[in-house]
């Protein structure tokens, strides 16, 4: 499947990140990705860092010379995180970079054509999402996504060849147990003194309902991503776990 066919193929949205489509939105002066880091075996996985041209590092001795320059950088940040409930991994499943003069593609099938606001940041939200058919396609061995707990898809051999496994979309279906999710882990006693009769069953019970709680919102989050970043350098597509975090980096405005 040929990029062009992808596109035709693909549903757009915007990213569901408010806060970051409005900083984005400050920028001015055709806004570029500057970096793009892959860590294969580091806490972030995938770093990037957007800004605009009047962006210059700090401490630049060039800052000065225009009026307008900025020390002011987004940097977006896959990386795996501790919450509350235990790990939250952000894995990047799959990425691409084209450069912008390399994009067309995309540009004709771009996401306004969808009536989608003018953006930078896009997202794939149509199923089954093509990336991934044809990531499928092409592997002869590999053709279950994702690699563990119940597959959101499958090519037409794993079908074949798993007739016990269900495909679950983008989204976990009602139905789902807990242990679709491919991390689902018993209750275990952890007090310091053996629990009197009727703690463990009570304790038991909160647990489970803890579980399904947060097994239940679980399902309302989508199980992959499948994000665009159309900059005016580059244009990157990622396939991973869930979005970014973002911050701004550098120094205040120098400039007007």
């Amino acid at each position: 499947m040929a990029r062009r066919e992808r596109f035709s193929r693909a549903q757009f949205a915007l990213w569901p990140d408010e806060g970051l489509l409005a900083a984005a939105a400050t920028l001015t002066g055709r806004p570029v990705i500057y970096r793009a880091e892959l860590n294969f075996r580091g806490p972030v996985n995938l770093t990037v860092d957007f800004s605009d041209h009047h962006y210059v590092p700090p401490g630049d001795p060039d800052a000065a010379l225009n009026a307008g320059n900025h020390h002011r950088m987004l940097r977006l940040e896959w990386a795996d995180t501790w919450e509350e409930g235990g790990h939250r991994g952000n894995r990047i499943f799959a990425l691409e970079s084209y450069d912008e003069f390399y994009a067309g593609p995309f540009g004709t099938f771009h996401p306004t054509r969808q009536g989608i606001p003018q953006s930078y940041f896009y997202e794939v939200v149509n199923e089954p999402d093509p990336w991934i058919a044809e990531i499928l396609d092409e592997n002869d061995n590999t053709d279950i996504f994702p690699p563990y707990g119940e597959p959101a898809l499958m090519s037409e051999r794993a079908r074949r060849l798993n007739p016990h496994l269900r495909e679950t979309g983008r989204f976990f279906p009602g139905d789902a147990p807990p242990e679709a999710s491919g991390s689902h882990t018993d209750f275990f006693w952890t007090g310091p003194q053996p629990p009197a009769p009727g703690e463990w069953e009570a304790a038991s019970a909160e647990a489970k309902a803890k579980q399904q709680a947060d097994w239940e919102a679980q399902k309302r989050r989508p199980r992959y991503r499948h994000l665009l970043i159309a900059s005016e350098s580059h244009f990157l597509e990622i396939l991973c776990e869930d979005l970014p975090r973002w911050a701004w980096v550098g120094e205040g405005l120098s400039g007007t």
